[in-house]
């Protein structure tokens, strides 16, 4: 016997549903101010990035660069 049972709610009828705070003001504020920083320059792009990728994917690319940069670095001539 199988049953089914079809909600219809929108996300926010869930969220008060559950009884989770209304964020939306503060997410729209939040999401304003930093368009305008980044408008006038303020914070650059890569910066506000890099505290969302973790520290072990910044060593993986350090030692990506240092092998293509050792890859097309001209070796010295060791039969001088």
């Amino acid at each position: 016997m199988k049953t089914k049972i079809v909600v219809d709610a929108t996300p926010e009828e869930w969220r008060r549903f559950f009884g989770m705070p209304d964020v939306s003001e503060f997410h729209s504020e939040l999401l304003n101010q930093i368009r305008e920083k980044i408008a006038s320059g303020e914070y650059d792009a890569f910066d506000m990035m890099k505290q969302f990728v973790p520290e072990n994917f910044q060593k993986i690319a350090d030692i990506q660069q240092d092998f293509w940069q050792s890859l097309f670095q001209q070796k010295p001539d060791v039969d001088k």
